[in-house]
Order: C-alpha cells, then structure tokens, then sequence
C-alpha cells in the first residue's frame, strides 16, 4: 500500500514527460531546436575558455592542477552552487506547492502528504539542477582534459553520480526551509526571504570590495595577496564540509588516486539521508502549511496601501505622465508579488556578480591580453544571452497575462499605446540597470581599456531597448488571453518566436557593435595607446541604428495591431 502512491506518481511523471516531449516536437520543433542550440552555445564556449583557461594556467603559469589551490577553487565554485540551488529549489518548490491548483487536488485525494510532498520535491530538484549541470560540467570535464595525464575514463562515468548525489543536499535544505518559513511566517515569508538574500548578498559584496582594495594596494604583490586569499578561504576544505567530498572524490578519480568511491558513498549516504529528513518534514508541515496560507495564517488584519518599493519607482519614474506611472506601478507590483519571477532573476544575478566580483584585476604579467579580450567578448555575450532570456520568459507574457479581463483596460480612457509603452519602460528599466553593472564590472575587473568599455555599456544600453521592444512588441502582435501560466505562453509559437529573433538581433548587433574593438584589441595589447579608430565608432553608429530599429519598429507594429482589436 505504501508503494502504491509512489509508483502512481512515477507513473504520472513519466507520462507527462513523454507527452510533454511528443507535444513539443510535434507543434514546436522550432523552440526544441533554438533551445538545444542555445545550450550547446553556452556549453561550448564555457568549455573553451576553461580548456583554454586550464591550458594557460599549466603550460605558461607552470600552475600545479593538482595542487590543493585548484582544490579550493573547486570548493568555492560548488559552495557558490550550493547556495544558490538552495534558493532555487526553495522557490521553484514553494510555487509548485502552495500556488498550484494540482496541490489542492492531490490533498483532497488518498495519497498521503509526504508522498505528495516527495513528488513535488523531485520536480523541484530535476528544475532547478539542470542549470547545475549545464555550468557545472563543462568546467569540470575541462580540468580533466586539460591535466599533464588526462583523466581516466572512470573520471567522466563518475561526474554525473557526483552531481545527482550532491543535488540531493542543497535541495534537501531547501525544502526544510521552504516548510519551516510558510509554517512560522505565513504572512512575512517574502519579507523574511528577501531579509536573508539581502543579508547574503550585501556580505558577499562587503566582502569582494574588502579583497578588491587589498589587491589595488602596491604594497601587497600579487602572490601574496593571492596566497593570503586562499588561506582565507581554508574552510571550504573542511571535512565536514559537503562541498569538499565532491571536490576529494572527483579529484581523486582525475589523478587516479584510490578513495573516489568513499567520497561517492559520502555524498550519496548524506544526500539521501537530508532527502528523507526533507520528506519527514513535508509529512509534518505540508498540510499544516497549506491551510495556514489558505486560511490567511494568525487571521490578522491586513494594512492595504503603497509599500516602500512602490514609492521608490514612483520616484525613479517621476519623469512620465500620471498614467504610464500608474501602469508600471501595476506591472512592479504584480512581479514583486510573485516569488518565482524575482527569486529566478535573484539567482542569474548571484551568478553573475559572484562570477565578476570575483575576478581579480589581472595584471599584464599575469594573464596575457589575449586572454583576458576573450575573456571580455564571452561575458559581454553571456550577459546578452541571460538578457535574452529574462525577456523572453518575463516581459513577453506580460501583455497576454492581462487575460480575459484586459477589456477592462480598454475600457479606460487609456490610449492603448501608452499601455505598450508603459511595459516597455518597465522592461527597459529592469534590463538596463542590472546588465549594464555586471557589464561595467566585468571590465573594469579585467582592466580592459576605455573605448572597449564604452562600447560595450553603450551597446548594452542599445540591446536593452531592443530586446524590450522585441518583446513587448510582440507579445501585443500575438497575445494569448486565454492561456494563465507564464511559462506556457513563453514556449509558445509567439514566445519561440521572440526567442530566435531576440537572439539573432542580439548576435548581429554585438558583431556590429562590439566585436570589431576586440578585433583591434587583440592585434596588439596598446592597440588604443593612439587614438580610437574612426570606423571603430561608425560601428558603434551602426550597431545603435540597428537597437533602435528593433525597439521601434515592433512597438510600432504592436501597437497598430492592439488598437484594432476587438474584446
């Protein structure tokens, strides 16, 4: 009898995929393969720079990668990972529990609460460890290739164990929080749950602007500076830690080395043992949970009116007319209300600033500048690829998920164009301000020179508005009024095709725009010593003509189309 539920729940799981998987290829083989390409992309080039990086590092640095720095850096890029999928798995789980209509069919049925729990979980953890593993793997296979000896073939048959096994961990803790936060704070959990990613965040960045000073500092040399940081960081090697048993036994399987196994039991043992202590939790708090967040926890009486956040974009938008104020106002509040959105966007920012605070300004007899020009153009190109991302997933739905009540809104005496535009200044704004400071970091971390910099926040500006446009241009050409979930409408045939033409504006636009000063950079190191090219900037002409054409003309074209439509 026990079994029963968890073999129906597999059963249902395996359905819905292979339904999920004939519905995709059949109606939108166009979405699979933009997808699968864009993945490869992001996998491909991510293993070319840590091959490359790897390569540089033991033949021109003579650096040991059997070392114990390398060993470090491992710990520190599965402790940053082990933060962030325990926020992940937080969010994506607290959505699929308590704001889905499925949760409350499930509890109204005989399965019991911790087998409902456990299917929810497995959905959780398989969401948000895909990401684990598309960055993840590249960089670890790359240190196996890049070694004096490769690794062993057994290296690679372990990697996927090690990841499966690790995943368990963090999402385990995850889930535990996510039942103890809706249980204790069932009217506070997005007050407490921005406290502590704001806490995190401010001492990671604390932090990175203490190390930055020290390596600015002509006294201190870099070896020094550097071997100080690691002795810093020792901790992420303790044996209690998680993240050192993966690095222990992953090492120890590239080097050929015995004890690979032992640190696989380990990770395994500990990981399932958080996962029944998670599903104990579940059987516990879920349905209490539930019904405190239905019934509206203590039942105290709510205060309605303008919150902290709102009047701060009241402020930041003081420069637009009453009207598109208020429309951006109701966009800011319907995305802060939704853990999900800003929790996602929450962890792409954890990884980009983790990624660029903690780059060391590198020296020019430290790393060459080739190198660090590569280097650049990719994250430039990462940068935009996550922008992409965002829009297509956040900004396009925007407009359809007015739903079947946005006649309402053509009711107001409201020109229907003052609507789009007031998404597109949202859009522009949440686009502008975060890319354009992980842009400027980046380089300013690498010490690229000026006119680079400049290209490259001057072409993220003109992308910004560009992709906002795209998307919210099209999705007032193609709304979908009928459908409800975000994601659904994202995938679509509109949303597909946002996707390849965000991404192939993108493209033409960094080749334009950005990618003939890294032609020039990389013909000589002091290739701006003299003086910036004319046609340097004609390209940046070129590339911001072809941003405002795309931010204009679908704007334009959605906006033709939604003044004629009927409700």
């Amino acid at each position: 009898m026990n079994a029963a539920p968890g073999s129906m729940f597999a059963g249902l799981r395996w359905t819905l995929f292979r339904n999920g998987v004939r519905i995709a290829l059949s109606q939108s083989r166009t979405r699979v393969v933009t997808i699968l390409f864009c993945c490869a992309v992001v996998w491909g080039s991510l293993f070319s720079l840590c091959y490359a990086g790897f390569r540089e590092a033991r033949i021109r640095f003579d650096f040991p990668l059997e070392g114990g720095f390398i060993e470090i850096i491992f710990n520190l890029m599965f402790l940053a990972l082990t933060t962030l999928l325990i926020f992940s798995t937080g969010i994506i789980l607290h959505a699929s529990l308590y704001s889905s209509k499925e949760s409350e069919y499930l509890l109204a049925g005989p399965a019991t609460d911790d087998h409902v729990f456990a299917y929810k979980l497995q959905s959780a953890l398989a969401f948000s460890s895909w990401g684990f593993l598309l960055l993840g793997s590249p960089i670890l296979i790359a240190y196996g290739l890049a070694l004096e000896t490769p690794a062993p073939w057994h290296y690679y048959a372990l990697l996927p164990l090690f990841f499966l096994g690790f995943v368990l961990i963090p999402g385990s803790i995850g889930a535990v929080l996510c039942i103890l936060l809706v249980n204790f704070f069932p009217n506070r959990r997005r007050q407490i749950l921005a406290i502590v990613v704001a806490a995190v965040a401010a001492a990671c960045v604390a932090w990175a602007i203490f190390k930055l000073r020290q390596v600015r500092n002509p006294q201190i040399a870099p070896r020094e500076w550097f071997e100080s940081l690691f002795a810093q960081l020792g901790f992420v090697s303790h044996i209690f830690v998680p993240c050192s048993w993966v690095t222990r036994g992953l090492k120890s399987a590239a080097l050929d080395q015995p004890g690979s196994l032992y640190w696989l039991g380990l990770v395994w043992s500990n990981g399932l043992t958080l996962y029944l202590a998670a599903v104990y939790a579940g059987r516990l708090g879920f349905r209490r949970g539930f019904n405190r967040l239905i019934t509206g926890g203590d039942m105290r009486k709510q205060a309605f009116g303008t919150s902290f956040l709102d009047r701060i974009m009241e402020a930041c938008t003081f420069f637009l007319n009453r009207q598109t104020q208020l429309l951006i106002l109701k966009d800011f509040r319907t995305f802060r209300r939704d853990p999900v959105q800003w929790g996602q966007l929450l962890i792409f920012a954890g990884l980009g600033s983790f990624y660029f605070l903690a780059m060391r300004r590198f020296y020019e007899r430290d790393i060459g500048y080739l190198f660090r020009n590569s280097v650049s153009m990719l994250t430039f190109v990462s940068t935009c690829f996550l922008m992409c991302a965002y829009t297509g997933r956040f900004i396009y739905p925007m407009l359809s998920l007015e739903g079947r009540k946005f006649w309402i809104l053509g009711l107001l005496p409201l020109d229907r164009k003052r609507l789009m535009w007031g998404k597109f200044v949202f859009a522009a704004a949440t686009c502008i301000v975060p890319c354009m400071l992980l842009a400027g970091i980046s380089d300013l971390m690498l010490g690229m020179p000026w006119p680079v910099v400049f290209a490259h926040l001057s072409m993220m500006f003109g992308i910004s508005l560009g992709l906002s446009g795209i998307s919210v241009g099209l999705g007032a050409l193609m709304p979908n009024f009928r459908e409800t979930d975000p994601s659904k409408i994202a995938v679509g045939f509109g949303g597909t095709l946002n996707l390849v033409a965000g991404l192939l504006f993108e493209t033409v636009a960094a080749v334009i725009g950005v990618l003939p000063f890294h032609i020039r950079l990389g013909s000589s190191g002091d290739a701006f010593v003299g003086g910036t090219p004319w046609f340097l900037w004609v390209c940046v002409a070129l590339g911001w003509a072809l941003c405002g054409a795309a931010a204009l003309l679908p704007m334009r074209w959605g906006a033709r189309h939604l003044e004629r439509m009927e409700f």
